[in-house]
């Protein structure tokens, strides 16, 4: 993991601790989630504005209808036009659960279904994955995740059978930034379905675009760390993956669905809310 492409993304990090949406969102640390499912819409273009109309109008019936199962809104701001819903489960029970509660709930598949077809007509694709936290690939300390702004999300697809060269570049990028005693926290998440495997998500949050900058701050320490050998190894190591993929993405609290502690953090930002929708966009955002 972390060619010098990802290097320049990994600093500052932190585990979307990440949209540790589903659980702990009341404590002001939060540790990543054992699980995140995350639906993946991809935006037609011209079509950014009805979208975020729509799918704010979905947050606000889905919180009407008080479903379990949070989920923070990402859009893109580099990379292609997306959406993404990340929600953070400690099991997979637990997602099934949340599933059936949206079932039982009177009414709601039917609005599910109409919002979805209105929604068509600004998407035009949506993927739902499954994806489970890897401990030993990831780098704390904990984050308060309310005061995160930015994301970035680092995705690794891996050639098959080279799954201990992502293993190995992770624990080596762990081990540099610990001698160099630089704050650099990180999740990493393997896909278990929704995509071609072996895919690793790596979440790493900002407070402002700014922090990216590798010329900068924690960017600039990490770029010092690595000497040429180090440097030279994990050049090694990326030949085992096929691709590398850097997404950066804005919060967007208007389409989040969060609980009223986690609101409470910072309501400013986060109580930001639409006017009330119209009786015919009131749906709510389903659980995949």
């Amino acid at each position: 993991m972390l060619t010098h492409i990802a290097r320049c993304a990994i600093h500052l990090a932190g585990s979307i601790s990440l949209l540790t949406t589903a659980g702990s969102l009341a404590a002001q640390q939060d540790s990543p989630p054992a699980y995140l499912r995350i639906a993946r819409e991809e935006v037609k273009p011209g079509r950014a504005g009805p979208h975020v109309a729509l799918e704010s109008a979905w947050a606000h019936a889905w919180e009407k209808a008080k479903i379990p199962g949070y989920n923070m809104a990402l859009t893109t701001m580099y990379g292609p036009s997306e959406a993404w819903w990340v929600e953070g489960h400690s099991s997979v029970a637990e997602i099934e659960e949340a599933d059936k509660a949206v079932q039982a709930a009177p009414g709601l598949n039917d609005e599910i279904d109409r919002f979805a077809q209105a929604d068509a007509a600004n998407i035009s694709r949506a993927t739902f994955l499954l994806a489970r936290y890897v401990p030993d690939l990831s780098n704390g300390p904990d984050i308060d995740v309310s005061q995160m702004r930015v994301w970035e999300v680092l995705v690794f697809q891996v050639r098959p059978g080279h799954e201990d060269n992502f293993s190995e570049a992770a624990k080596l990028y762990k081990t540099t930034l610990g001698q160099a005693k630089i704050q650099a926290p990180w999740a990493t998440y393997g896909v278990m379905a929704g995509m071609p495997g072996p895919t690793y998500l790596v979440f790493i949050p900002h407070r402002t675009l700014a922090e990216i900058d590798p010329a900068t701050g924690t960017g600039a320490a990490i770029e010092k760390a690595f000497n040429e050998e180090a440097g030279k190894k994990l050049s090694s190591l990326a030949e085992g993956y096929s691709s590398v993929e850097d997404l950066i993405f804005s919060v967007n609290p208007q389409m989040s669905y969060l609980s009223a502690e986690f609101v409470a953090r910072d309501p400013k930002f986060w109580a930001r809310k639409p006017a009330a929708p119209r009786a015919r966009s009131q749906a709510s955002k389903p659980a995949q």
